[in-house]
């Protein structure tokens, strides 16, 4: 499936056990590759996430489980992180 940077620009973001995590500001693609490596977000107020000192953060793409209206990730592998 392919996806268009603009398409997945703002779109929310949904923990897997019913978290609002934020929504998609921006991306990071390995020049090399052209993959994604991270979704750079703007969490909510109620997100599990931490934001930086900025009010923005990284999800590294490979905690993405799908993308439909939202963007769904799982969100024990953010937590285990944190």
């Amino acid at each position: 499936m392919k996806l268009s940077f603009k398409s997945l620009n703002g779109r929310s973001i949904v923990g897997s056990l019913g978290s609002i995590i934020g929504t998609v500001d921006d991306i990071v693609i390995d020049e090399k590759t052209g993959r994604i490596i991270s979704l750079n977000i703007e969490p909510s107020e109620q997100s599990p996430v931490s934001p930086s000192s900025e009010n923005y953060t990284f999800v590294p793409y490979r905690t993405v489980t799908a993308i439909r209206d939202v963007v769904v990730i799982d969100e024990s592998k953010i937590n285990a992180k944190a």
